[in-house]
């Protein structure tokens, strides 16, 4: 394989640039500066409806022979490792319609297919962690949702036999319903008192154990007064079965049937989950993460219980990675909500008839994420032969949210985003998601890029088939710099260092690799064309020598942009240098006369013959 190079167009938002105008105006804007790629930015799903956008991409890409990429909105509009409701509702809907319009407008208005993006890049994280410092409480009383978007815990948590015991045996159905009840409890036992006093009212199966365990102490001789407290207390040891009848009527009557407002706990129950089904094909990502280690094995690693004796709950950034993985991998199994896909169908009936509304619903909308990219990657098969193209979703490592949160995403690290790619091949029996390596991003959130890398080489033996994109740009800490590479600079040098050991992981040997250069600030007075095609410059010769893959330590002068070759050759420049040693000196020195020298005039004065006085006679 081999190496692209390619620049971001830029938001218009930030720029306020004519040149970013419309979808095809930030494609061809950047593609003359010495690339043939260009990272589309997206401002909104909206870009899509320009008129005939379709139509001006393909001729760009056409004229232009380049091609491109897209880089989805950022922000909770996309924060698909959410387990608010309103949160996880608004990137389902928006992931959905990003591969809904990509169908319309290339395979059903047209047929374009060939032109579909490489890619769509997605941050990885949105939000800081949760469960840690005061972030523990920042998202409570708002509804959550299971990784697949239901509001029901119950049914969640009840389809798994052990991880029901577990909710039972840790207390965490008391502690839920001390949490979502609105009732004033002091303790644990006081809860499982007033649900004896519900059940007593509301079972008649409960009503009926404490009547017969009543007859049976009243056979054996106990008072009526004693024989009821005994009964009552023996049967309410199995109050665990009414805990959840319990919890599921005040959930039913305050909220919603089942639901759950703390999401730190949403969390914990999910990371349970994935423990008791790692065993579970479907389920393979707590392999992924942890290997064969046990749950009370990471609690001692990590030096916390994750759910203490108290109902406090604290979820190491290891265990946030994980659930958060599985958030969004759960977006990419499941189908639009039914009122958004009412929604999407009420546009296009504006637009088709509805015989036609209607197969298109059936053939792609009521479809999920994954089958929606297998069903697209077909289609761009059929028409341009297979593997030659495809497009994928990415996930780039996150930039910094606030100041001070340095790195406390929840899916930060390239390791781990690796782990849910190479889940998702395993649950969509395809590569539909990959990855992007933000070398700057890893910087302003205060992590080493090449410790990062080095984690992808000792455990990602296959993050080649997934790292497509390698975001560049003068290594610096701050957000967003995106400062431009000059050819021979320190920058230069520190991307050639990250892109060697990123090839070393595998980046360029089974996909095409792609560097992007993300555009940003120039410096006072530059136009686009300087800053963009200084770094594009820099880029080529980067790839270059990675192509051959030379040693960081052993570059020759030439990487920095002093060659040694044909008209810069070393021996050329000494020539030239000899050439015109005494230039300086022209005017300033007399040189004597070729064949009788300077005494030549003082000897024919003296009547000698000036044959007798040539210097080869003298010698």
């Amino acid at each position: 394989m081999s190496y692209k190079i390619g620049v971001s167009s830029g938001w218009w938002s930030i720029t306020k640039s004519e040149e970013l105008l419309g979808l095809a105006s930030k494609v061809g804007a950047t593609t003359t500066y010495g690339v043939n790629f260009v990272q589309v930015d997206f401002e909104s799903i909206a870009e899509f409806q320009e008129p005939d956008v379709v139509k001006n991409i393909k001729k760009l890409i056409d004229t232009l022979q380049v091609d491109w990429g897209m880089h989805g909105e950022i922000g909770e509009m996309m924060a698909l490792e959410s387990a608010l409701e309103v949160v996880w509702k608004h990137s389902h809907r928006r992931l959905h319609q990003y591969l809904d319009t990509i169908y319309l407008k290339f395979c059903v208005e047209g047929d374009y297919r060939e032109y579909i993006p490489r890619y769509i890049v997605f941050h990885a994280s949105s939000l800081p962690t949760i469960a840690m410092v005061v972030e523990r409480f920042r998202y409570a009383g708002q509804l959550t949702v299971t990784p697949s978007g239901d509001l029901n815990w119950i049914d969640f948590i009840q389809k798994s036999e052990e991880l029901k015991k577990w909710v039972e045996n840790s207390n965490l159905i008391y502690f839920l319903i001390g949490k979502e009840s609105g009732l004033a409890f002091e303790s644990v036992d006081s809860i499982k008192i007033k649900i004896g006093e519900w059940a007593v009212v509301e079972s008649e199966e409960f009503r009926e154990k404490i009547r017969k365990r009543i007859e049976e102490l009243r056979k054996d001789g106990v008072g009526e007064e004693e024989a009821k407290k005994i009964a009552l207390e023996e049967v309410s040891r199995e109050i665990d079965k009414y805990a959840w009848e319990f919890f599921r009527n005040i959930t039913r009557l305050r909220f919603s049937e089942g639901a759950i407002t703390h999401e730190d706990i949403a969390y914990l129950i999910v990371a349970r989950y994935l423990y008791e089904k790692r065993n579970d094909a479907s389920e393979p990502l707590w392999n992924l993460f942890f290997k064969d280690k046990s749950w009370e094995k990471l609690e001692k690693e990590f030096g916390v219980q994750f759910l203490d004796k108290n109902g406090e709950v604290r979820l190491p950034p290891q265990i946030v990675a994980l659930v958060a993985a599985r958030y969004i991998l759960g977006h990419f199994s499941e189908k639009n909500k039914e009122e958004f896909l009412l929604e999407q169908k009420r546009l296009l009936e504006k637009m088709f008839s509805p015989d036609r509304v209607k197969k298109i619903e059936e053939e792609f909308l009521n479809k999920s994420p994954f089958e929606k990219l297998a069903i697209l990657n077909n289609l761009i098969s059929e028409k341009v032969g297979n593997g030659k193209r495809k497009l994928m979703i990415l996930f780039e490592n996150p930039e910094i949210t606030r100041a001070g949160e340095e790195g406390l995403q929840r899916l930060v690290h390239a390791i781990d985003i690796y782990r849910m790619v190479k889940a998702a091949e395993k649950i969509a029996n395809g590569t539909y998601l990959g990855m992007v390596f933000d070398q700057e991003h890893y910087l302003h959130n205060n992590l080493d890029p090449l410790s990062e890398i080095k984690s992808l080489q000792k455990e990602a033996e296959e993050v080649g088939k997934f790292l497509l994109v390698f975001h560049v740009g003068a290594p610096k800490p701050y957000h967003p710099a995106h400062h431009p590479i000059d050819i021979g600079s320190e920058a230069q040098y520190w991307i050639y260092k990250y892109a060697f050991e990123l090839r070393k992981a595998g980046f360029g040997k089974e996909n095409e690799g792609i560097f992007i250069f993300e555009r940003g600030g120039a410096r006072g007075g530059q136009y686009p064309a300087q800053f963009i095609g200084q770094s594009a410059a820099a880029l080529r010769i980067i790839v270059n020598f990675l192509e051959k893959e030379v040693e960081p330590e052993k570059l020759p002068p030439e990487f920095y942009g002093i060659s040694s070759t044909e008209i810069l050759s070393e021996e050329r420049q000494l020539a030239i240098i000899r050439e015109h040693f005494f230039d300086p000196l022209k005017g300033l020195l007399q040189v004597p006369e070729e064949e009788y020298t300077f005494l030549g005039g003082k000897v024919i004065e003296k009547g000698k013959r000036s044959e007798e006085w040539k210097r080869e006679e003298l010698k």
